[in-house]
């Protein structure tokens, strides 16, 4: 049999909070055995799994896209997950792209309107609200 660990314990050797690991477990994501008494057990396999899923977090990837990883790994052939990943990362960097250009363009937005005197309107009176942004656009 092979060595299994508390949550507490497996959460300090994978890198995640208790709280994670727990959550996990409850939408399925990992699906560590229970003793008798009701505690939750991680072996290698499970402690395997986590730091799969860490990973991919990091990478950037949705609980839902792990899934689908997880889903091609446990048909058993990593030469399945490798073009996967790779086709959820080219996704990744594509909506990077795109949000480059939109910040870069909101950007050059914000730079024009503090130029063009965007800090102040020169409302005269209090009758009505100011409008100092009512050019943005």
């Amino acid at each position: 049999m092979s060595v299994t660990h508390t949550v507490k314990d497996t959460a300090e050797r994978v890198g995640l909070p208790s709280r994670t690991l727990r959550y996990y477990d409850r939408i399925g994501l990992v699906c560590p055995p229970r003793t008798a008494s009701g505690y939750r057990v991680y072996g290698p396999e499970e402690e395997a799994r986590l730091r799969f899923v860490r990973q991919a977090k990091t990478l950037g990837f949705s609980l839902e896209e792990i899934r689908e990883l997880i889903a091609v790994a446990e048909r058993g052939c990593c030469s399945e997950v490798v073009p996967e990943v790779e086709r959820l990362l080219g996704e990744k960097i594509a909506a990077i792209d795109v949000q480059v250009v939109e910040l870069g363009q909101f950007r050059e937005r914000l730079v024009a309107f503090r130029a063009g005197g965007g800090s102040g309107c020169g409302c005269s009176g209090h009758d009505a609200f100011c409008g100092c942004l009512n050019d943005v656009g």
